[in-house]
């Protein structure tokens, strides 16, 4: 099955190269400023394939754009995604908002300190922590503070699943990790009441990466699921 990849926020575009099928896509969504204008280039590229993979702000990215109407995967497979990434008045769930808004301003701040503090987010709670600073090492930081990361931020801040009709959502798989301190692992239910026909799985002892953490297993998953 044809399937291409969204990655998260601060990462390289490729950054689920190791867990996606042979000569999967990458979309780099990364150097766009309008979400609508990514929405429509995302669901361009995503007619030469059949599947998405989407982790954090990436998979959020996929359900926009299923949900618009502009995109019709067989199968998506959403990693570690927020059902709303900053807390509101009707959705409890998720980041303070003055944490985000601290968070925001640091970045806007200290880009390079505060994207650091974000990769060890990822790395945090997590039980294999040497195996996610092993895929880190690899990235260029350098390159990455080039992206404009902070127009993301607030993407994120002004967006919640709840506004999403799911019900023709196609075939889903949701994979967390018990451990993440970035996108709790609640929010894992929150996606599952509102598809209930997607299945999930929860690693007990991974974090916000849980591809990083076994590699091996999140490949298997994915591929029966792409397969069977």
């Amino acid at each position: 099955m044809k399937t291409f990849t969204l990655s998260g926020w601060g990462q390289p575009h490729t950054a689920l190269a190791d867990i996606a099928p042979e000569n999967a896509g990458h979309f780099d969504y990364s150097g766009y400023n309008d979400i609508k204008a990514v929405i429509e280039e995302i669901a361009e590229y995503a007619q030469n394939y059949e599947a998405v993979i989407g982790w954090s702000l990436g998979g959020q990215l996929a359900v926009r754009a299923i949900a618009a109407g502009l995109m019709q995967p067989k199968k998506l497979i959403l990693i570690c995604v927020p059902f709303q990434f900053v807390r509101s008045e009707k959705i409890k769930i998720g980041m303070p908002q003055d944490k985000f808004q601290k968070f925001r301003d640091n970045y806007d701040k200290n880009a390079e300190r505060t994207l650091s503090k974000a990769w060890e987010l990822i790395v945090l709670n997590d039980k294999n922590p040497e195996n996610i600073r092993s895929y880190l090492a690899q990235y260029d930081k350098e390159e990455m503070l080039e992206k404009n990361w902070l127009n993301w931020l607030d993407i994120l801040n002004n967006f919640s699943c709840d506004e999403v009709d799911f019900s023709c959502f196609p075939k889903s798989l949701l994979i967390y990790g018990k451990q993440d301190a970035v996108v709790e692992y609640n929010q894992m239910y929150e996606f599952s009441k509102a598809m209930p026909q997607a299945r999930h799985t929860l690693l007990e002892d991974a974090g916000h990466a849980p591809h990083w953490h076994d590699k091996v297993a999140i490949k298997k998953h994915i591929e029966e699921y792409l397969y069977v």
